[in-house]
């Protein structure tokens, strides 16, 4: 669903300040502005509402067009029915102030000449437990339009962004960055909602039948026995700054000034310590698991992207193991997706959900139900995968 957000109160001294950031003007005042709410489903509890904020301002005899993304934060009360539920705690996964942090920190400043986040022209605090950030408007085409050959470029700006911080750059010491985003996220799984796959009667429902093989239940339990295995292996691979959630919509593309090819990467709320490799998962599995790519074409865009990737690494100085890389990816994809499967069973059963996802989507229920299975399929063969690497390790 998607939810209506209340209109922001905006002070216009506050966005006066802004607009003169936007225009680079000392002078500039407003003349005319609207907000309009940008339509979106609120998963992250973190977030409050997004708006867009545009108009004309008098800068001497010149009237300039400008526009502004309004990002509100809040701190919620805990939703027993969530699992992004926000945290006071900066070493959280999900601690709610850290996306105004790492903007006003200034690390995100200077990422790259290929991968940049937009620019941040203030952080204000409206109330006790609000922040508004004050977010460049990016102009340019959404990953959610992209065809494959644009993800492979997207990894490759993105490899060589944190094989440089491997080469080349220190990693940031802030306290609030994000550490073992994986294993908090694997720690969270309801392991008895896996257990439920051994039981064949548990899953009889029509599309899952379809779906998934009889051993799907032995498979997803081995995979819940190797976990630490996995999680401890990983955590031997280079160390990098990661965004953990590099999915399509939180993706542009754009041509700078000169005509470069650019990659701009928004909602930097998880963003923390992790591996390389960690980061191209979600750029691969959540694209077809939130039906923005083809499952069909799941295959096809691991390969770009893994490609795209390890160009990326070589062209910021990385000589490493490929194989290290390629373990990350399966082991970490197989945890985040073969384990989603528990999730998948509760809410086949819970009918009750079933039109919401379909709003959510714009799509039937039997389509989001087969994108997911592709992912989590997937996974679990990748599961197979990593085992094999990890004898090499």
């Amino acid at each position: 669903m998607i939810l209506p957000a209340a209109h922001p109160l905006i002070d216009e001294v506050t966005l006066t300040t802004v607009v003169r950031r936007i225009l680079d003007s000392k002078t500039a005042t407003l003349s005319q502005w609207h907000a309009d709410a940008i339509a979106h489903h609120i998963i992250n509890n973190v977030t409050a509402g997004l708006w867009r904020i545009a108009g004309i301002a008098n800068n001497g005899s010149e009237q300039l067009s400008w526009s502004v993304i309004l990002k509100i934060l809040h701190l919620q009360p805990k939703n027993v029915g969530s699992i992004f539920n926000s945290s006071q705690d900066p070493t959280h996964w999900n601690y709610w102030q850290r996306e105004a942090l790492i903007y006003t920190s200034g690390i995100l400043d200077n990422l790259s000449g290929d991968l940049l986040a937009p620019r941040c022209f203030t952080v204000t605090q409206p109330s006790a437990n609000i922040l508004w950030l004050w977010l460049e408007d990016i102009q340019g085409s959404p990953g959610t339009t992209w065809d494959l050959e644009r993800f492979g470029v997207a990894a490759r700006h993105l490899g060589y962004l944190q094989g440089s911080y491997v080469m080349a750059r220190s990693l940031p010491s802030e306290s609030w960055l994000s550490r073992d985003w994986h294993r908090v996220w694997v720690s969270n799984i309801d392991n008895t909602a896996l257990e439920a796959w051994r039981e064949p009667t548990a899953w009889q429902h029509p599309l899952l039948k379809e779906i998934f093989s009889p051993n799907i239940g032995d498979r997803v339990m081995n995979l819940w026995s190797d976990r630490h295995t996995f999680l401890d292996a990983v955590d031997k691979a280079p160390h990098t700054l990661c965004h953990f959630d590099i999915t399509p919509n939180n993706l542009f593309s754009r041509r700078n000034a000169y005509g470069d090819d650019q990659t701009v990467l928004i909602d930097w709320s998880f963003v923390g310590y992790g591996v390389l490799g960690e980061d191209i998962i979600n750029l691969v599995l959540d694209s077809v698991f939130l039906l923005f790519v083809n499952g069909s074409s799941l295959i096809p865009l691991e390969k770009l992207v893994l490609e795209g990737y390890l160009a990326g690494l070589r062209s910021a100085g990385w000589n490493g193991d490929e194989c290290v890389v390629r373990f990350t990816y399966t082991a970490l994809a197989a945890l985040h997706f073969g384990l989603i499967v528990g999730r998948l069973l509760k809410i086949v059963q819970n009918e009750s959900r079933h039109s919401w996802l379909e709003q959510r989507f714009g799509r039937t229920f039997d389509d989001i139900i087969a994108a997911r299975a592709i992912a989590i399929t997937h996974g679990l063969e990748l599961a197979d995968e990593a085992r094999l690497l990890l004898r090499f390790l």
